[in-house]
């Protein structure tokens, strides 16, 4: 017989033990378990799914979701729980009370914070002592890779994509759900059941959000779910009748579906599309990254970057299941940008990104080179107008149209200087938007300086700024001429008839003719520096020229040779039958070096004796000061005019004439001295190599398979569902817990069925998925048709510039000589002393015009054509970059780098007369009467018409390569 005071020792045991079993599973969770530790699991898992997709060991590493310190999208507060950022007053106040019900109070127990990005990237900005930023081509995808968003965007969708993986792998793992629960209750006498006594119990147990207290649950790749659970129960009456009573269950269920649910391919189908939309992804950010350089260096359009299918409830993205369309998403969707090519009629190729800023950088160096000469030009035609007024012109209307000529200059002049504004109001505009592109802010002052384009500075700088110091001096020296005509009267002889001019001497003369002295003392040195300088820059150039010659004839010979390969050739890349050949031509290239040479010779002859008449006038006005005022006023003017005014003009105007033939000699030798980066591939070829290196190709083919899987898992659910049924438990025997008896347990074995009656949803997916397929196909084709599109459309832009590059070349060289022939006849009409034709103004700011933009052309030609060599490196799917994202240039892009041989006549005939066979032999049958279209198609060898293709056959046209 058990006494009360033994009753109550062993309640007390057992509530002791019951406590300390509760405090068990709160003392066993890891330390580690907070927000911090969850967030460094997710990243160390993602980056190890990641990394097991990686196919190319040798390309740069995947970025980390992890951003740089130095980037202005680095937040440096605590991840996992950041501050607050700065809310809206108003909308705040909802934070606070809500519908008159006091708010959650600890918003704000992070603290706050007024900005969104980094607070302190601004200091990591590479700037210059002046606080500008410079940048090259590499430093601005240097920035871009660290500071834009899109690009940082495109690394959280792989990220996230790694997620859904790791959350397929989870539901085909073990899950074990476990956790506790304990309650105290009391109930009052009155209560109902309570035999009119109160009572208090405790009553504690295993408690999880599982199917079970304690639960191991797994779902087999073959359909099967297993579940194990233990529940336990431990109950004390610590008030009222003194019992307790414990209660345990162990038990297991096992599910085997036979037909709909079950079998690998259904059940492993959201892991597989999972594992291989990763493997997409990796290889779409690889293509992105390498598009993202050319973004930012030539403007073109972003390829697809990663796409997510799941979500932050989604998996893998098959839950509501309604097809999988067209495939991942790539299919279909190739960008084209090889551009149209550029027409006549002075169109100026152009690019975008970095490259466009660097060539528009140019474009307004040409156009202020363009006014300087317009200002030159100005210059002429006032001194010629300056000659006529000192001497009395024998027809009426030579001064009236030689003041037109310098009306219709100065109007050129100042419509030169407009377009100037404009396009650095552009410039600007355009420099803002790229500022967007790297990640930066407007405010950010950005210098673009970049040497890729040097070779396109056809006059450098030193030599621009002498002209500009010839045109500055022969401005002074015209104003002061203009001051001593002014001091000057018209008078008219009485025996004669003749007018005349005379002069009387003052200090306002004086004053004028000692700043045409001080000027001549300037040129001298100005001449000095010439000769010690700029003619041994332009010897560099004629060495540079020299060098590149035996390139420039290869080039030559290998345009000529495709020439003729296309000539005759039917729908050809690029007909070329329109073009002269006398263009393409190297015969007068090896001597041109030699003929520049003589030619600088000549002038550098001209300055060198050029010393003793800067001497002359500068002693000749040294007299005129020297004696002053004459007695004769007529004898006074002239003096001046033949010793100050007409020697110092001229002698302006010859400075100003070799200066501009120094500009035209160094065009010439850097204008024939630019190559073009060989690029010689035919179509075939480059389609057979994208074929094999496109990362974007390799995922619409795997989309296509992954349409045609979704049929085999719609299809499932036509089925009818048979499942086995295995379950089973056992139990304590008393109220010991531990207690299990096998007598106590229960097994149960059975089978479920549930006939296909309804089915009509199942039966719409069913062909929905039917059609997408279909679809996905035509997608496939139709994607295979945009890259042979765009690949034949690079290329042919890329020979056509070819050609037009040594059209512009010439155009270049076309346009200097008119400016030469305009010197030639002014200075004619000069010697005759004669006023200027009727058009010479015209004439000169024409051929000044067509100089501008046959230069721009010949920028923009390089420019395209080295923005398309770039775009077919990434088409062809054999770009690399860096781990910095800086392209790797290939260098020469031919049909011998990758094992082709180069195209002949004879190779190109053969392939035209080839024909193309589809995979597996057999043959095309024809369309005809007796045959409908729709029933025209593939039939192997020895093949009836009405019989169905096997599975075994290979269909897919095939690209017979030379």
């Amino acid at each position: 017989m058990i006494t009360k005071a033994e009753k109550r020792q062993r309640l007390a045991r057992w509530i002791r033990g019951t406590l300390i079993v509760a405090t068990l599973p709160i003392l066993s969770i890891p330390a580690g378990c907070n927000r911090a530790h969850y967030r460094q699991r997710a990243d160390q898992e993602v980056c190890e799914l990641v990394n097991e997709k990686v196919v190319d060991a040798s390309a740069p590493a995947i970025p980390s979701v992890q951003m740089r310190r130095e980037s202005r999208m680095f937040d440096p507060f605590n991840p996992d729980r950041p501050p607050m950022p700065e809310d809206d007053d108003v909308a705040h106040q909802y934070m606070k009370v809500l519908n008159g019900k006091k708010h959650y109070p600890l918003w704000d127990v992070n603290g706050k914070t007024n900005t969104a990005e980094n607070p302190v990237w601004w200091q990591y900005l590479p700037l210059d002592e002046r606080g500008v930023l410079v940048l090259d081509a590499n430093a601005a995808v240097r920035l871009a890779t660290l500071h834009n968003t899109t690009y940082q965007q495109e690394i959280e969708t792989l990220y996230l994509s790694a997620l859904d993986v790791s959350t397929e792998r989870f539901f085909l793992g073990n899950q074990l759900f476990a956790g506790y629960s304990a309650a105290y209750t009391a109930d009052g006498k009155l209560r109902r059941g309570g035999g009119g006594n109160s009572s208090s119990t405790l009553s504690n147990g295993v408690f999880s959000r599982g199917a079970r207290g304690i639960a191991l649950q797994r779902q087999f790749t073959n359909g099967a779910e297993m579940i194990v659970g233990l529940a336990n129960s431990l109950t004390w009456q610590l008030a009222g009748p003194d019992t307790q009573t414990a209660t345990t269950v162990i038990d297991f269920s096992f599910i085997q579906p036979l037909l709909r649910g079950g079998g690998r391919d259904v059940v492993m189908e959201r892991l597989t599309l999972a594992e291989r939309t990763l493997l997409y992804n990796v290889r779409a950010f690889e293509r992105y990254r390498t598009g993202f350089y050319l973004n930012v260096t030539v403007g073109r359009n972003n390829d697809a970057g990663p796409t997510r299918r799941g979500g932050l409830f989604g998996g893998a993205g098959l839950q509501g299941f309604t097809g999988l369309g067209g495939g991942f998403g790539t299919v279909g969707n190739v960008q084209n940008n090889a551009g149209a090519g550029f027409g006549g009629g002075g169109a100026v190729p152009q690019v975008g990104g970095f490259l466009g800023l660097v060539q528009n950088q140019l474009q307004i160096r040409n156009a202020e080179e363009n006014v300087a000469r317009l200002r030159d030009n100005l210059a002429r035609f006032e001194d010629t107008l300056r000659e006529q007024l000192t001497i009395i012109p024998a027809s009426q209307d030579a001064i009236p149209s030689q003041q037109l000529q310098v009306a219709q200059a100065r109007q050129a002049l100042i419509s030169a200087q407009a377009t100037l504004l404009q396009s650095r109001f552009s410039y600007e505009n355009s420099l803002d938007n790229f500022k967007g592109t790297l990640g930066l802010p407007p405010y950010v002052c950005i210098e673009i300086k970049d040497p890729i384009l040097d070779q396109f500075n056809l006059i450098s700088v030193n030599l621009r700024d002498r002209r500009a110091q010839i045109g500055d001096l022969r401005e002074d020296i015209g104003d002061a001429n203009t001051i001593i005509l002014e001091e000057s009267v018209i008078e008219t002889d009485k025996s004669t008839g003749d007018k005349f001019r005379t002069l009387v001497w003052s200090d306002t003369t004086a004053q004028a003719i000692s700043e045409i002295r001080n000027r001549i003392e300037r040129l001298q040195n100005l001449r000095m520096i010439i000769l010690q300088q700029d003619i041994q820059e332009i010897r560099t150039d004629l060495a540079r020229l020299r060098e590149v010659l035996p390139e420039r004839e290869r080039s030559l010979a290998r345009l000529r040779e495709m020439y003729e390969q296309e000539r005759n050739t039917v729908c050809a890349l690029l007909p070329t039958d329109s073009l002269d050949m006398a263009l393409l031509e190297s015969t007068d290239l090896p001597s041109l070096p030699d003929s520049l040479q003589a030619e600088l010779d000549k002038i550098e002859n001209r300055f060198l004796q050029r010393e003793e008449i800067l001497k002359k006038i500068d002693s000749d006005m040294q007299s005129v000061l020297a004696s002053g005022q004459q007695q004769d006023k007529r004898k006074q003017y002239e003096t001046l005019r033949d010793q100050a005014i007409l020697p110092s003009q001229s002698l302006l105007a010859e400075f100003a004439e070799d200066a501009l033939s120094l500009q035209v000699l160094q065009a010439r030798a850097r204008v024939e001295s630019v190559i073009l980066p060989e690029v010689d591939i035919a179509p075939e070829e480059a389609v057979e190599i994208a074929r094999v290196n496109r990362l974007d190709w390799m995922n619409s083919r795997a989309s296509l398979v992954d349409s045609w899987r979704a049929i085999e898992i719609v299809a499932d659910n036509l089925e009818s569902t048979l499942d086995v049924v295995f379950s089973g438990d056992i139990q304590n025997a008393n109220d010991n817990p531990l207690s299990l008896r096998g007598k106590t347990g229960r097994l149960r074995a059975g089978l479920q069925w549930d006939s296909p009656l309804t089915r009509m949803q199942e039966r719409n997916q069913y062909r929905q998925v039917l059609i997408e397929y279909q679809q996905a196909k035509r997608n496939y084709y139709r994607y295979e048709d945009a890259v042979w599109q765009q690949l034949r459309s690079e290329i042919r832009n890329l020979r056509y510039n070819q050609y037009n590059f040594e059209l512009q070349r010439y155009a270049v060289r076309i346009a200097a000589q008119q400016i030469i022939i305009n010197e030639d006849l002014r200075l004619i009409r000069e010697n005759l002393s004669l006023a200027s034709g009727p058009t010479a103004a015209r004439d000169s700011v024409s051929a000044l015009q067509d100089l501008l933009n046959a230069q721009n052309t010949f920028l923009g030609v390089w420019v395209f054509y080295e923005a398309q060599r770039r775009n077919l490196d990434q088409d062809l799917g054999t770009i690399r970059v860096d781990g910095e994202n800086i392209w790797v240039d290939p260098g020469p892009i031919t049909s011998e780098m990758y094992g082709f041989p180069r195209a002949t006549p004879e190779v190109i005939l053969e392939q035209e007369t080839q024909t193309a066979k589809p995979w597996g032999g057999g043959e095309i049958l024809p369309v005809s009467a007796s045959v409908a279209p729709s029933d025209t198609l593939y039939r192997p060898d020895n093949r009836s018409a009405n019989e169905p293709l096997s599975a075994g056959v290979q269909v897919a046209p095939q690209v017979q390569l030379r």
